[in-house]
């Protein structure tokens, strides 16, 4: 899920080019998007963009969409090039190709497996207005799976990303299946908001994990956990600007020192622990007051809690929870 060098710089390096003496010579990215079928680059642009998601499933196809189309697979292709570049520095570009050409396909599949589009559409007014059984299915177990208010998207840096606030003290349900769906349809619904808030100009957010009340009863089990980092590795790459980990117990330390060992090493190095008021000074930097929850500083003053049926079912995909309608 992390970010460096870009594939720009990449595509600049003469062994990446098909043949660099030539002007039409393509780059790594370009090289990617040429083997995939009209079907992948579709579901590439899909996972990329749901401002593309949208709009493809709304209108016919034109000569504008499909130079969108291929825009949003690009950036996609683009982000696993440059985690095998992070990763592999190493082995040469045409390795970093076979990689990410195999971790993109397998990505394609997984979130066809996993109906991640569905997830994200779940909500929409008019899947609400039918009970369809899947869509109805997914809002349910949603619903169910956040009714304690462990986990919502809410308030925006000052830079435009939206916010993936979790509440350690109010998790104590461990169902696999929407342990993993719900952590992917509130990721889907960060990256939205992102898009939407910043017009595309960033693609990643900001994660928080308040542990203020935190026990060990509230610790999902680390085989769970392990299986859920595993897949957001794989899945959504180059997704993550930060991770905090917000006022940590002493015996927080235990857990952390098995669980930090499924953690790739890109989303690691974007992990923070950050407790007391003087370390909080980072987030004063970063999130406007009437964004910041309490926890963040005090003088945050976006706490109050949470109506969770007005978030999903009355809130668009796209904004967070309280933004007000545009």
């Amino acid at each position: 899920m992390g970010a460096s060098t870009t594939v720009a710089e990449v595509s600049s390096n003469p062994q990446v080019a098909v043949c660099d003496d030539k002007p039409d010579a393509y780059s790594l990215v370009d090289r990617i998007f040429h083997q995939l079928s009209d079907d992948e680059k579709e579901q590439a642009a899909r996972a990329s963009s749901y401002r593309y998601l949208v709009a493809s499933i709304s209108s016919s196809p034109t000569e504008e969409g499909l130079d969108q189309r291929d825009r949003y697979a690009k950036t996609m292709i683009e982000r696993y090039v440059t985690v095998e570049q992070k990763l592999n520095k190493r082995i040469s570009p045409d390795a970093w190709e076979a990689a990410a050409t195999l971790k993109l396909k397998r990505t394609l599949e997984y979130r066809e497996e996993k109906q991640v589009d569905d997830i994200r559409l779940c909500f929409d007014k008019d899947k609400q207005s039918v009970d369809d059984g899947l869509h109805a299915t997914l809002r349910e177990r949603l619903t169910n799976r956040f009714a304690s208010r462990a986990t919502i998207i809410r308030g925006y840096t000052k830079d435009g990303r939206a916010m993936f606030q979790n509440f350690a003290r109010n998790d104590t349900s461990w169902d696999e299946e929407y342990f993993t769906k719900g952590n992917i349809y509130m990721f889907e619904r960060a990256l939205a908001c992102t898009e939407r808030q910043t017009n595309g100009g960033k693609d990643k957010v900001v994660i928080f994990y308040d542990y203020n009340g935190y026990g060990l009863k509230n610790s999902p089990p680390p085989l769970l956990l392990k299986h859920l980092m595993s897949e957001f590795r794989d899945h959504w790459p180059e997704r993550l600007q930060h991770v905090f980990m917000v006022d940590t117990p002493f015996f927080f330390r235990a857990f952390w020192a098995i669980v930090k060992h499924f953690i790739d090493p890109i989303t690691k190095d974007l992990v923070q622990f950050i407790t007391g008021e003087e370390q909080k000074k980072i987030f004063r930097e970063m999130i406007s007051e009437d964004q910041a929850a309490p926890f963040m500083f005090d003088g945050g003053r976006d706490g109050k809690e949470a109506d969770m049926m007005t978030f999903f079912r009355d809130t668009p995909f796209d904004q967070v929870y309280g933004e007000e309608r545009s």
